[in-house]
């Protein structure tokens, strides 16, 4: 348990002197409060301003911004393996009593606790979203995002510096849920090749009048296996790369 401790004030240390990452880490509880007491009052003033009714579109703000949580936890996990990769430290744990396996599972599974709990935190306090119970599978998919994206980064980055650009990149898969919410289907299945589609749509189907157990199924489950094939895949080519 002590190997793990000493990561953990490591990662702290990196935090606090990185405000950026400090930024990623407490961002989706940031973005829970904000919308919690911004989002009645904006939608208020731009009612009275205008014609524009901001609360229509309460169901897509919050498809939205449900997936910029795993997203930052995800983004964070990857620029510190990239960080610890630059300064070589993974080889140096990879001799420890951690080893590689130690190493990476701690690397994942934290990440993934906090991008539960912020994720959980938003969809039940946030204020926008509708308490549905195909919040427990849209949650499901919602945290597999988050160590997908840290393997990417840290697979395809070449530094920490790509690795930032690469994170905006990754920023273009919530195309997801605009096509979810805006493209009607079948057209909008295109996006499917984004994993952010499958729990934005499985929110959506979940909260909708007509609503169909069945259809709701059928996007879980090819939305799961989506997301559990690209999990094994990066961690495939993640693997190699450490050990090269």
């Amino acid at each position: 348990m002590y190997k793990y401790k000493t990561m953990l004030r490591q990662d702290f240390q990196n935090a606090l002197k990185d405000p950026m990452l400090l930024l990623i880490t407490f961002g989706p509880l940031l973005l829970t409060l904000i919308v919690r007491y911004g989002f009645g009052p904006l939608s208020e003033w731009i009612a009275s301003i205008s014609t524009f009714s901001l609360l229509s579109y309460s169901s897509f703000i919050t498809v939205f911004l449900m997936l910029l949580v795993p997203q930052l936890a995800g983004i964070a996990a990857g620029l510190l393996i990239l960080d610890e990769r630059d300064e070589h430290l993974i080889g140096i744990y990879a001799v420890t009593p951690l080893m590689k396996n130690g190493y990476l599972a701690f690397r994942l599974i934290l990440p993934t606790f906090i991008s539960i709990i912020m994720t959980a935190v938003f969809l039940l306090f946030s204020g926008v979203s509708q308490y549905e119970p195909v919040n427990i599978g849209v949650l499901m998919l919602l945290v597999l995002e988050t160590p997908i994206l840290a393997m990417f980064l840290a697979t395809f980055a070449a530094n920490k510096v790509e690795g930032l650009a690469f994170s905006k990149i990754i920023g273009l898969t919530l195309l997801g849920a605009v096509f979810a919410y805006f493209v009607p289907e079948p057209w909008q299945l295109i996006a499917g090749v984004f994993p952010t589609y499958w729990p934005a749509k499985l929110y959506l189907e979940g909260i909708a009048d007509n609503q169909s157990a069945s259809k709701i199924m059928i996007f879980f489950i090819v939305g799961l296996l989506l997301h559990l094939l690209l999990l094994q895949q990066m961690f495939k080519v993640f693997w190699k790369k450490i050990e090269q």
